[in-house]
């Protein structure tokens, strides 16, 4: 069906390489989508910063628009943060595909400060956190967790996600193994620009930094895609196939090409 599409849309048949590299790809392995969630109304009703906001209009219509695209994939189970946005995220996907999304504690965002503020000093509370020397980050948001918790809590949920379908991960000298039982588990994370940024690192065996959202940086209602590939004689290490895909938005109308 692939080479079908791919001839086609160009006149011109895959050959040796282009199909055996796709072979490989789509053998089966563990993946795992990881979605941000859509734009969140930050003041509902023009009024003051809440912490845990649901979406605007547009991001509801982001998520339907996420939704329709990757209930295409196969999946097996959806995991999301318990955060508002991520919650109405991931609702049209679990009912485009029958799946009973799980809430994981542990895959909320980075907490921030800014309940009650008015946007003004919620501008001034990001601005003032980003400028602080950059040992200060490792401190958090002002007022809030330190990443070394964020990151502590993210990676344990993430652990817990992939020990329920049978994947655990083993230290061979310098490098993290990961090994599974049974089929090959395809699953979707709902949660947060933060979170997912310090899934994509602690998965892909990346020594974290104070500002993860920044190095693996996703727009609102983009996702990113991990393959779980063999290495050496047993196990396997995370393999980034797909970050930050957007098409889906352009194709709803929602971004510019």
């Amino acid at each position: 069906m692939r080479n079908e599409a791919e001839t086609a849309a160009t006149g011109a048949a895959p050959e040796g390489a282009f199909v055996r590299e796709s072979g490989v790809r789509d053998d089966a392995h563990p993946n795992l989508v990881l979605l941000r969630h859509g734009e969140p109304d930050w003041s509902p009703s023009g009024g003051s910063s809440v912490n845990d906001p649901g979406l605007t209009p547009f991001g509801r219509s982001q998520a339907q628009a996420a939704a329709r695209h990757l209930s295409q994939r196969p999946l097996d189970a959806i995991y999301v943060s318990p955060y508002q946005r991520a919650q109405e995220t991931a609702a049209p996907l679990a009912a485009a595909t029958g799946i009973e999304p799980v809430t994981v504690e542990g895959l909320a965002e980075i907490s921030v400060a800014v309940e009650g503020l008015s946007q003004e000093d919620v501008d001034r509370y990001f601005v003032a956190g980003t400028r602080r020397p950059l040992e200060e980050h490792w401190d958090g948001w002002p007022g809030a967790e330190t990443f070394h918790e964020f990151h502590t809590r993210v990676t344990e949920a993430l652990r817990h996600v992939l020990e329920r379908h049978g994947m655990t991960a083993r230290r061979v000298g310098d490098f993290t193994v990961w090994n599974w039982e049974g089929d090959a588990p395809h699953l979707a994370i709902v949660a947060h620009g933060g979170t997912n940024a310090v899934a994509l690192s602690h998965l892909l065996d990346v020594r974290s930094v104070p500002w993860e959202w920044l190095r693996f940086e996703s727009e609102l209602a983009a996702y990113s895609v991990v393959h779980a590939r063999a290495v050496g004689p047993t196990g396997a290490a995370w393999s980034l196939q797909h970050f930050g895909v957007v098409h889906h938005l352009v194709e709803s109308g929602l971004r510019k090409p």
